[in-house]
């Protein structure tokens, strides 16, 4: 019977196992978006405007383009915020809500409601705290009277100040849909711990004039169906579009006055938008926020001969995703999820100089991510060095072993 000494340690074949295995391992979620587009090579560091085509917007799942994420080379997302607004010159200057007193305290929220005169309608507030860095969740509420509130934006994370920040308050942006309630109220919950301090609730307004840009939506498909003391014209598009205005063009009769009820029938149910008037003697522009790919517009006829529609035009808003971009990197869109919820970033760079000044740049055409649905191995160092030098270990140690067994097979 042979017998080899081998004087092998398991420790030391397990610490190398070890270290080739020392991977961190993660999903990253770059894979739950359906689509992709790249964003045009970065020349110089600074705050940039990525106008967002419609083709791409329309693969969105939201009317906010919630699920919309811009991503870098490495695969992090990056910071950036939706507009459509072009301002030439801006000084904002902080306007502030009368706060409305509350008769009973509450001992589980801190709550906070200011008055507002209702126009125009808002799509975004500013909240003023004293300096915190606590994990809390708000919710905005409005109200016309007082007593009935309405959700506007709920479980939104209170954002902590800066600490290097000198002031002894800080601020945080809310945005949502336009609205125009007479009363808004945040309410922040404590879970039972220290209240936090709202002092001030308000809007920044400009001392310039916004501008905003409509641009030619897709062509439409226009059909029309009579109806007893109705007319109902189908407006169809190739695919789900963010729609801000409609022109109405009416053939006949030369004078007419009827009224109109608009509906969203594309996404897979019916939707009331819009009731209005068109008459000989308007313009026929009708101004409404959606995204779909199919209305429907129904007329009143009453005892009239059905109205003639001689076309339709569609527009929408020039929407912008707005970043600092630093120079040799490269960055990407994404979009197409439907779980993707808003983030909430800090957008100071958004207030650096007027939009106008911002520098433009475009992405590509959009395309299938091919990513999606798949699992992405992300490693979180680089360890490729420290494998070739283990691998190297292990083969030298093999072979030593292998050399001592020849020999003493020799022997023998």
């Amino acid at each position: 019977m042979i017998k080899i000494n081998r004087k092998f340690n398991p420790k030391i074949f397990l610490a190398i196992t070890g270290l080739m295995l020392s991977f961190s391992v993660g999903h990253a979620q770059v894979n739950k978006f359906k689509y992709k587009a790249n964003v045009s090579d970065v020349t110089t560091s600074g705050v940039y405007k990525i106008e967002l085509d419609q083709a791409f917007t329309a693969k969105s799942t939201s009317r906010g383009l919630y699920d919309v994420r811009l991503v870098d080379e490495t695969g992090k997302f990056v910071a950036y915020g939706i507009s459509h607004i072009l301002i030439a010159e801006t000084k904002p200057v902080f306007v502030e809500f009368p706060e409305v007193k509350q008769n009973t305290a509450n001992d589980t929220a801190t709550v906070y409601i200011a008055k507002y005169d209702g126009k125009p309608a808002i799509g975004k507030l500013w909240l003023k705290l004293k300096n915190t860095t606590t994990s809390r969740l708000l919710s905005l509420s409005g109200s016309d009277d007082l007593r009935h509130w309405y959700a506007i934006k709920e479980d939104v994370q209170l954002q902590s100040a800066d600490s290097d920040n000198e002031n002894t308050e800080y601020e945080q942006m809310l945005s949502f849909p336009v609205i125009n309630y007479h009363y808004f109220r945040v309410i922040i919950s404590n879970n039972k711990k220290d209240f936090v301090k709202v002092t001030h609730m308000g809007e920044y307004v400009a001392d310039s004039i916004p501008l905003i840009e409509y641009e030619p939506a897709p062509p439409i498909k226009l059909t029309r169906k009579d109806g007893y003391k109705l007319t109902s014209y189908f407006v169809d598009w190739d695919n789900s579009y963010l729609i801000d205005a409609i022109h109405i063009d009416v053939d006949s009769p030369q004078y007419y006055r009827r009224r109109i009820t608009i509906y969203d029938v594309g996404n897979k149910g019916e939707t009331k938008l819009y009731e209005t008037t068109i008459s000989s003697s308007l313009d026929n522009s009708i101004y409404l926020s959606m995204k779909t790919n199919r209305l429907r517009i129904d007329v009143q006829n009453g005892d009239d001969n059905p109205i003639k529609f001689a076309g339709m035009t569609a527009s929408s808003l020039r929407n912008f995703a707005v970043a600092y971009l630093a120079k040799g990197h490269r960055y990407y869109l994404l979009t197409g999820d439907s779980s993707a919820k808003e983030v909430s970033y800090d957008l100071t760079f958004m207030n650096s100089k007027p939009m106008l000044q911002f520098l433009p740049i475009g992405h590509s055409a959009v395309y299938k991510n091919p990513a999606y649905g798949k699992l992405v191995v992300k490693v979180s160092r680089d360890y490729t060095q420290l494998i070739w030098i283990s691998i190297a270990a292990v083969l030298i140690l093999l072979s030593l072993l292998t050399w001592r067994m020849v020999r003493e097979l020799g022997a023998k």
